[in-house]
This record gives C-alpha cells, sequence and structure tokens, in this order.
C-alpha cells in the first residue's frame, strides 16, 4: 500500500513539474506578446535604437567614399524567443519570452568582383570585431557563386517590420540592375525584452 502511495506521489510530481514547465513556456501567451511589441513603450526603446544605428550606418557612409548605398534596409522583429535551449538534464530554458531587435543593412555593388570589395574595406575601413562601442556588431558578406546575399525578416516573428531608404525594390531586382551585391551588416543589442 505505501509503495502505491509513494508511486502516485511521484507521478503527481512529475506530471506537476512538466504541467509548469509547459504552462512557463506558453505564459504569457503570443497575443499579449504582440500587443506588448506594440505598445508606446516599446515604440520609444525603437526610436532609440533606430538612432543609433542610422549614426553608425552614416559614418560608415562617410567613412568609405566610394561605397555608394543602393539602399539602407532596417529590419525591426520582436521574436518569442521561449522554448530556445531547453534540456531537462542540462541549463533551463531562458527567462526571456521575447527579444526585440534592429538590424540595418547597408546594400550596395562594388565595382569589382564583391569578395575583393570585401576584402578592400577591411583593410581601409575595418568593421570592428566583436561589438563596437554602442553595442554594434557588424558583418561584411558579399554574392558569391554558392550563395547571395539576402535581407530576410524572421519567419516566426511576432512582430516585425522591413523598411528601405530608397524604395521597396528587392534584391533579386537590384542585383538585375546593378550586378553583383555586397551587405554590410549591423545588428543591435536588443532594444526591448518580455521576461
Amino acid at each position: 500500500m505505501r509503495s502505491l502511495r509513494r508511486r502516485t506521489g511521484e507521478a503527481f510530481g512529475l506530471l506537476l513539474v512538466f504541467t509548469i514547465v509547459g504552462l512557463s513556456r506558453v505564459w504569457p501567451p503570443k497575443w499579449k506578446l504582440r500587443r506588448i511589441a506594440a505598445s508606446a513603450e516599446v515604440r520609444a526603446e525603437r526610436e532609440a535604437a533606430a538612432e543609433g544605428l542610422l549614426a553608425r550606418v552614416r559614418e560608415i557612409e562617410a567613412g568609405v567614399p566610394w561605397l555608394r548605398a543602393l539602399d539602407v534596409v532596417i529590419r525591426d522583429e520582436c521574436v518569442d524567443v521561449r522554448g530556445h535551449h531547453i534540456s531537462l538534464f542540462g541549463a533551463g530554458p531562458s527567462k526571456k519570452s521575447m527579444t526585440c531587435r534592429m538590424s540595418a543593412f547597408i546594400v550596395f555593388s562594388p565595382d569589382g568582383d564583391p569578395e575583393d570589395a570585401v576584402a578592400e574595406i577591411h583593410r581601409t575601413f575595418p568593421p570592428p570585431d566583436g561589438l563596437s562601442p554602442v553595442g554594434i556588431s557588424e558583418s561584411l558578406h558579399g554574392d558569391t557563386d554558392e550563395r547571395k546575399v539576402t535581407v530576410e525578416v524572421a519567419h516566426d516573428a511576432l512582430w516585425a517590420r522591413l523598411t528601405r531608404r530608397h524604395g521597396e525594390k528587392s534584391l533579386g531586382q537590384l542585383r538585375q540592375e546593378n550586378g553583383a551585391l555586397c551587405v554590410w551588416a549591423l545588428h543591435g543589442q536588443p532594444y526591448f525584452t518580455v521576461v
């Protein structure tokens, strides 16, 4: 009889743990996270993040005189980060529910080979290693035969906006008109997080 009670207690305890873990993965619900992402509080943080990124874009454009931007694309997205890196035996899930982050992409077409343009920029105006003093990580990529540069929004974003400085031409259209493309990507730190 004791054995049956103990096993029932253990089973109930396990069920309770799995229920709590399951609920923590769905609370707050996605509709509430979407509402938070569109709130005035997040909009204020979003505007501050945009100012920092655009200041760095202007610095790059002024520092590399031959770089003529075909477009500057701003990707802004809020993503549900629950469930990432969950392990029953290792570190627990992230305590965050949603993270909002903004990135800027300077799209340009080099006169010659994209790989040569990337190498030239690294020699004369190197992007900072790691994070810049204002918390922006940078990378530089050019079209290759195997892979074309892209700028996409996460397919599972709770809230997303893609804006372009020079109109609505896709990278494919810019590539058709100008040839091979390069993208200087600037990724800001999260500007808003829901715990």
